[in-house]
């Protein structure tokens, strides 16, 4: 018992010195997967989890997603949200898990962004907890900031702040979140093509470049491939949109610890008269 803990405790050593953020840990959503999570300047339902002010501002949407993360490890992986706008100004809740038995990480977040011309601003609270089998479990509250500017027809830009107030857990501090900034650019250069490029730094790490882009085989279609140079990660995926219903679908191989897969889905509830 004792070993599989310690094998637990390794497999979060190598997420961290693998300048992994707090967000590698956890599955937000195929379509963020499959752009190698490059996607802090994209406008979604999903951004409840990785940047508030990305959060949609004209429609009401139940999401929720599960991910298979590093097939061989056997290791769970799935978060769910609800999303709804008030005018000029978008709310959400969500939830999320990442573990097994022996190990896991589970957070409870709330979001509120608010749009003022081309430009939004959000701000998140999460509660995360840690537990491992025959120690216990720790929790911590931390906020995170987010904004977004649209520049031209074609550019727009988001960045976010992780962990602001630097929360940490008492004990195994190798698990707490990074204090860390991100920045990307959304760039158009055809209706049907989205390129996407993001860096990110923290005070411990090197900053890390993800690349992505986005193709709308049709109204109904979009294929997606993203890639991380460091620690070497590969990403693709495909989405469907319906009327009713979004379907995403991605997989991911990272050189250190192999394969992950996952699906995630958007249910919208209804438009909103304001845009």
């Amino acid at each position: 018992m004792y070993f599989k803990i310690i094998v637990s405790l390794i497999f979060l050593d190598v997420l961290s010195t693998s300048k992994s953020n707090s967000q590698e840990a956890n599955f937000y959503g195929a379509r963020n997967e499959a752009l190698a999570r490059s996607t802090v300047a994209l406008n979604d339902s999903w951004a409840l989890f990785y940047n508030p002010a990305g959060l949609v501002f004209n429609q009401t949407e139940i999401i929720a997603g599960y991910q298979s993360k590093y097939i061989s490890l056997g290791i769970n992986d799935g978060a769910f949200g609800f999303t709804f706008p008030i005018k000029n100004t978008a709310l959400g809740i969500g939830a999320s898990y990442f573990g097994d038995n022996l190990l896991s990480k589970s957070k409870a977040v709330a979001a509120v962004a608010h749009k003022i011309g081309k430009t939004s601003l959000g701000i998140k609270t999460t509660y995360e907890q840690i537990r491992i089998d025959e120690i216990g479990s720790k929790g911590i509250i931390y906020i995170d900031i987010g904004g977004q500017i649209i520049i031209t027809e074609q550019v727009s830009i988001g960045m976010v702040i992780n962990n602001l107030n630097q929360a940490k857990f008492d004990t195994l501090s190798l698990s707490s979140p990074n204090t860390n900034v991100q920045v990307g650019i959304n760039y158009h250069p055809h209706s049907k093509l989205t390129l996407l490029a993001q860096v990110e730094k923290n005070i411990s790490n090197p900053a890390i470049l993800r690349l992505a882009l986005e193709y709308a085989v049709s109204s109904n279609v979009q294929v997606r491939t993203g890639f991380l140079p460091s620690p070497a990660s590969a990403f693709a995926g495909i989405g469907f949109n319906w009327a009713n219903m979004k379907l995403d679908l991605a997989g991911s191989y990272q050189q250190q610890l192999g394969w992950s897969g996952g699906l995630s889905i958007g249910v919208p509830i209804q438009k909103s008269d304001e845009d």
